[in-house]
Formats: structure tokens, C-alpha cells, sequence
């Protein structure tokens, strides 16, 4: 069953909640269990972008949601993420984070995430992300978020995520290689 979820409601808390809902701190699924929940995640493709794994996990925060993928360039040029859209809320934005001095995460805002030509870029946890923030409605497991991906080279990019449990994790450290 697909649920969309409605335009957004304004949440005053918003950026100090988002920074609960993608700390890297969550223990990552069996390697069975990610790589189940893995064929069921979203897929696209335009030009030379190629956009895998897309999901997200169950919102810890009712509020704020992050979303994780992987996209691959295989034109020679570099590329970079510009934008992104959710249908799920009218407040969407590139994020990564970063560890201060004193060993904390902290996230922040970016312009762009930068794609390599010929290479990938993951988003995932602890490091590049989409948050959507100010979520009208809780979303859980078995709901779906569309994403639209604006990229430097002017290709955009629809891509579904469904919401999965916190647990699905991403399959492990050997599914880190050659990110960003």
C-alpha cells in the first residue's frame, strides 16, 4: 500500500529535531536482513545518473526523516546534487555531518553534494543525506517518499524511497567503499 503524505505543517523545532534523526549511532542490520530490505529499494536513471538503494528509515522523530542512496555518474564529467524535493514535505535539504573538535557529530546544510565523473557517492548515515523535515504525519514501514533530485548538469531524477525499518541498515562496512 502507497501513502503520500500531504504539504507540510510548519515545525518550529525543526533543525534541532532533524539532528536526532541521522546520527550514525544506530547498530547495523544482519547482512541478511539488509540485503532483503536492499532488493526493495528504489531505483532511477537519467542520462548518465544512476540512482540505487534509495530508502529511508523509520523516522525515530515523528517530525524529521533521513534518506540514504547511492548515485552513480558515468559520464567523464563531474556532477553534483543541487536540489532535492519530497512529496512527503514541503521542507526538503542536502545535509552531511561532520565531527567538531571535540569528537560530537554535527550536522549541516550544504549547496550541492558532489557526484565524480566516472565514480558513485553514497548518502548514508554519518555522512552526506537528504533531510525531510517538518513532516505533517508520521511515516512508517510500508510507506513511500518521493524524491526529486536536481543535479548540476540539469538532469533531474525521481526516485522512490520506502520507509524501512531503522534496522535494515545499509549491509556493512564493505558497503562503504568508494563514497564520496
Amino acid at each position: 500500500m502507497r501513502r503520500r503524505v500531504p504539504g507540510a505543517v510548519a515545525v518550529g523545532a525543526a533543525a534541532l529535531l532533524a539532528v536526532t534523526a541521522c546520527g550514525g549511532t544506530e547498530e547495523p542490520a544482519a547482512p541478511e536482513a539488509a540485503a532483503d530490505h536492499a532488493a526493495e529499494r528504489g531505483t532511477a536513471e537519467a542520462g548518465d545518473l544512476r540512482i540505487s538503494g534509495a530508502w529511508m528509515p523509520e523516522p525515530a522523530n515523528p517530525e524529521v526523516g533521513a534518506v540514504y542512496l547511492r548515485v552513480e555518474n558515468g559520464a567523464e564529467a563531474d556532477d553534483a546534487i543541487t536540489a532535492v524535493t519530497a512529496d512527503a514535505s514541503d521542507d526538503a535539504d542536502l545535509y552531511t555531518t561532520e565531527t567538531t573538535d571535540s569528537g560530537a557529530s554535527m550536522m549541516r546544510a550544504v549547496e550541492e553534494i558532489p557526484v565524480p565523473g566516472g565514480g558513485a557517492t553514497e548518502l548514508m548515515a554519518g555522512g552526506y543525506h537528504v533531510m525531510v523535515n517538518d513532516l505533517p504525519e508520521p511515516l512508517a514501514v510500508g510507506d513511500e517518499v518521493v524524491l526529486t533530485l536536481t543535479f548540476a548538469s540539469e538532469h533531474e531524477v525521481e526516485v522512490t524511497a520506502p520507509v524501512q525499518p531503522m534496522t535494515a541498515g545499509d549491509g556493512g562496512e564493505d558497503a562503504h567503499e568508494g563514497h564520496h
